[in-house]
């Protein structure tokens, strides 16, 4: 029986959370690979190309915290379906502007901002959803198999098959990359039931008073200042920042 139960599946609602994950991750390394391939076509100038990376990330340093105070406030399962959904439709635009032969280096900027934001929600809302998903004795196993179906998929087979493709036709990375991500939001929206904060709190056996409910931006200045008074855990935040290794490497 103890072997049974350490063999017990994870669900069905974490089953296709895994699958979207494993589709998601192989469209973004073909778009990983992609990408600089094309800006470097589209100029030579390594600033500009390097810009790119700079548009993706300055979401997190914008949009972190206050995606982070609304994803407690709505179903988290439809807001992940939707991130990824905002992602298919940016992902089919750059498709179809590389297919047309319309794609500039603003388009990739504007491109790369909203996937940036996009990515920033869903990311966020994924890793609150799994601690609702499964129970605590398989969020090790449940993290583990999307840890490593993301960097198998994305590294090892995305990149890659990314590079192959390119050389074939500059428009099929993107073409399947986009169909990857639509793959990944339809089965995000197939996951049942529903994944809110209060449901989470309400099945919580050890809860025996309601804890008051603070406002959007009260929730948002309590995180920031929780950060900030746990200096071991702001220190691990900064230097695991892109900003904070550049800043820490040039002392």
């Amino acid at each position: 029986m103890a072997t049974k139960s350490k063999r017990e599946g994870l669900g069905p609602a974490f089953n296709r959370l895994w699958s979207a994950s494993l589709a998601s991750n192989v469209s973004d390394g073909l778009f990983k690979t992609a990408v600089p391939l094309l800006a470097a076509s589209l100029t030579h100038d390594p600033f500009i190309i390097s810009l790119l990376a700079a548009m993706v990330m300055l979401p997190w340093l914008l949009f972190a915290i206050p995606i982070g105070g609304l994803v407690d406030r709505v179903d988290r399962r439809l807001a992940l379906a939707t991130a990824n959904a905002a992602r298919f439709v940016l992902a089919a635009a750059l498709a179809l502007s590389v297919g047309t032969d319309t794609v500039n280096i603003p388009v990739l900027y504007l491109i790369a901002f909203l996937m940036g934001i996009a990515e920033v929600a869903y990311d966020t809302t994924a890793q609150s959803l799994i601690p609702q998903m499964l129970k605590p004795e398989h969020l090790e196993r449940g993290n583990s198999r999307l840890e490593i179906g993301a960097v198998t998929t994305g590294e090892f087979i995305g990149a890659p098959l990314s590079g192959v493709l390119y050389a074939s036709a500059i428009a099929l990375p993107f073409i399947w990359g986009s169909l990857g991500i639509g793959v990944a939001t339809v089965l995000l929206f197939m996951i049942p039931g529903r994944f809110t904060k209060d449901i989470n709190a309400a099945s919580s056996e050890t809860e025996t008073v309601a804890e008051p409910k603070l406002g959007y931006w009260a929730d948002i200045r309590f995180g920031i200042k929780y950060l900030y008074d746990d200096k071991t855990l702001l220190k691990l935040v900064l230097f695991s920042s892109p900003l904070g290794r550049l800043t820490f490497c040039s002392c």
